[in-house]
């Protein structure tokens, strides 16, 4: 069995084109597969600005559309994210300068909860059916997604990202049974090629909205979502066994855990996201205080 292809580079935002170009041709590059249209599905879960690592960078979305202007030449490129429990995107976009973006690579914005949607029968974990914005199965699907824990699911990278597809605005309804439905989200809407931006990453045990901001100086890409969540998740030094949404996502057949690193050597690259003091520290102060001011 051949393995996936995952390309792991050293960047910062300045030079990030460079860089994604490098790890876009060493994962075996993106190609349109004959689909008229690309959809970039970014980060947009939480109203946090970009430089706490909690959603997508403005300027990894610039390079990333560069990089395809350059190579796709005027293929119609749509930036794709739903509604949130905790975040309209459709402020977030103007908030955090994406749309001067948008409109420097002539590209489209698109908020996939008032999109046209179709019934796609899946019979998956927990979903038999789900809801698919339309305009996914008419394009080639970039996930743009960040290097992030999470206290549900460990991690939140291409898999997690990928579940934000899902249109209803209220998914915290699904927090119960969520790695289910991350698989499922990503059996209904597989991703064709995913990037994960670990230039300022996030760690700590309050991810992926209140963790702790991290500078990893990191760039991840592949063409199979639970191949680069694996890595990922080694970079985290997590076992990726062990993280629910990818195991089962390998059991769906989403994708393998079967890679083949590329670029910087794991143990380059590889450290501990997840804190268990640092980050509370401000929540323990804070109840200190409030015992003595009680006395």
């Amino acid at each position: 069995m051949s393995k996936s292809k995952v390309a792991v580079v050293r960047s910062e935002y300045y030079d990030f084109l460079k860089n994604l170009r490098e790890a876009v041709d060493l994962a075996g590059g993106i190609g349109p597969g004959g689909k008229r249209s690309v959809a970039i599905k970014v980060n947009l879960c939480d109203c946090r600005p970009p430089e706490t690592g909690a959603i997508t960078h403005p300027a990894s979305l610039d390079c990333l559309l560069e990089y395809l202007r350059e190579t796709l030449g005027d293929l119609p490129i749509y930036v794709v994210e739903s509604n949130a429990t905790m975040s309209r995107p459709n402020l977030l976009i103007e908030w955090f300068g994406f749309t001067r973006i948008l409109k420097r690579w002539n590209a489209e914005w698109h908020n996939l909860s008032e999109e046209r949607t179709h019934k796609k029968d899946i019979n998956g974990r927990r979903f038999r059916s789900v809801k698919v914005p339309v305009i996914l199965d008419e394009s080639l699907v970039i996930n743009l997604s960040k290097l992030k824990t999470h206290s549900l699911t460990k991690i939140s990278c291409s898999l997690k990202n990928q579940y934000g597809c899902i249109p209803f605005s209220r998914k915290i309804r699904f927090h119960k049974f969520l790695d289910d439905a991350i698989v499922d989200a990503n059996v209904a809407m597989p991703p064709d090629f995913c990037i994960v931006d670990g230039v300022i990453a996030m760690g700590g045990t309050q991810g992926p909205a209140l963790g702790v901001p991290l500078h990893k100086r990191l760039l991840v890409a592949g063409k199979d979502p639970v191949a680069v969540d694996s890595a990922c998740a080694r970079v985290m030094r997590f076992n990726p066994y062990f993280i629910g949404h990818i195991r089962k996502a390998w059991e769906a057949g989403v994708g393998s855990r079967n890679y083949e690193l590329l670029g910087q050597k794991l143990e380059t690259v590889s450290s501990d996201f997840e804190f268990s003091r640092l980050d509370h520290l401000p929540l323990r102060v804070a109840r200190i205080v409030r015992r003595w001011t009680r006395a």
